[in-house]
């Protein structure tokens, strides 16, 4: 008799096929999309806020403290699996700001974009910026913490409409079908 076993999919599968495809639109669409009038504005002003967002979290000591929880306790939230929050479109704009995907998993049991020094890519999804955990509550002075979160805003808010502007131009250039490149999740 056969025994059925069941087996959790490998999120890694997932997250190639989004790269595949991210990688697809921007080989096609890339240079339009960074040829268009907003597009370009839109990205410089998202590098700044991202910057401006990493040094208010490197102020703070968010950063240490997420180092020190996933290096030195063995902890951490970037786990496998985490990386399929990360959308088409998100992948997309880290193509378009330069960015080099990892070619596989580099540190075993964590996030597909978590190397050695912290994370690979530059665009993230809110769940990764806006995360803060009872670690960060508990280090981290509140009033630090409120700086923090003032300073992330700007950062998702153009997050949100870079991603809403790719959507819209891709959608008008190809049609309306592209409901997959906002597709989020843990297993395939």
């Amino acid at each position: 008799m056969r025994v059925l076993r069941l087996e959790r999919p490998d999120p890694t599968r997932l997250i190639e096929e989004k790269i595949k495809v991210a990688q697809e639109l921007y080989d096609v669409w890339g240079e339009g999309l960074l040829e268009d009038e907003e597009i370009p504005p839109l990205l410089e002003r998202y590098r700044k806020a991202v910057e401006a967002s990493n040094e208010a979290m490197e102020s703070a000591g968010t950063f240490r403290e997420c180092y020190v929880c996933t290096v030195q306790d063995k902890k951490g939230c970037c786990k496998i699996g985490l990386e399929n929050e990360c959308t088409v479109l998100i992948l997309l704009l880290n193509l378009l700001l330069g960015v080099k995907f990892p070619e596989e998993r580099e540190v075993p049991g964590r996030c597909f974009f978590v190397g050695p020094l912290g994370c690979k890519i530059f665009a993230r999804p809110m769940l990764c910026r806006d995360y803060f955990c009872v670690r960060h509550y508990e280090k981290v002075p509140e009033e630090e913490m409120r700086k923090v979160t003032r300073v992330l805003n700007e950062e998702l808010t153009l997050l949100y409409q870079i991603t809403r502007l790719l959507r819209h131009r891709l959608e008008s250039w190809t049609g309306d079908f592209l409901m997959e490149l906002d597709l989020t999740g843990y297993g395939v």
